[in-house]
């Protein structure tokens, strides 16, 4: 008897830790389908690099388990979600939105960097097969959704504003010390507000 008891206690106490550290991967987040204008209120599962626990862009690569108030679960895939907003263990809010809705081509979910009246940048991630891990790549699209740059992998993107400044030398000098996406944004909003 004493047995039964403790392997039920085991069992009981494996469970829910079990169940807490599987928790401790799930992220408040709130999304709309494409199929759907209602926002919808779940927990999404993180799909960290190194660890769960941390956020990580990976999360909105492929499908996305999310879990409802109840704790059911369901699989999201990312060409069906319009927008996404995930909160982070930091309780830092990271957005997505699909890349439909900001310019032509699919290229499953974008995260802003600048938009503005005339130019806008967005960032996607890709995980191709052909390639040793996730890549980056930045779009510089115009207001008609048309891509006017896009980042190939391995190149410099920073080459693509310079083609873009080409006409602007103040810009252009201001580059070569620009380190940071939000500096880079900057630069791109004095260019955007020029063009008005």
């Amino acid at each position: 008897m004493k047995k039964i008891i403790f392997s039920v206690g085991i069992f009981c106490f494996t469970s829910v830790f079990s169940q807490e550290k599987e928790n401790k991967r799930y992220f408040p987040a709130e999304y709309v389908l494409k199929s759907a204008g209602d926002t919808i209120k779940a927990k999404v599962r993180n799909t960290g690099m190194y660890t769960n626990k941390k956020y990580s862009f990976a999360t909105i690569l492929f499908k996305m388990k999310m879990m409802d108030e109840n704790g059911n679960t369901t699989w999201v895939p990312i060409d069906k979600v319009r927008y996404i907003k995930i909160v982070d263990e930091n309780k830092l809010p990271h957005e997505y939105f699909a890349s439909t809705d900001k310019f032509i081509q699919e290229k499953g979910l974008v995260e802003v960097v600048y938009e503005g009246k005339n130019i806008n940048w967005y960032k996607a991630f890709d995980n191709s097969i052909l390639s040793p891990g996730v890549q980056i790549i930045y779009y510089l699209v115009d207001k008609n959704k048309n891509i006017l740059y896009q980042e190939k992998p391995f190149s410099d993107f920073r080459n693509n504003l310079k083609k873009l400044f080409k006409d602007r030398p103040d810009l252009q000098e201001k580059l070569k010390s620009a380190k940071t996406e939000k500096e880079h944004a900057e630069l791109l909003q004095l260019y955007d507000e020029a063009l008005e």
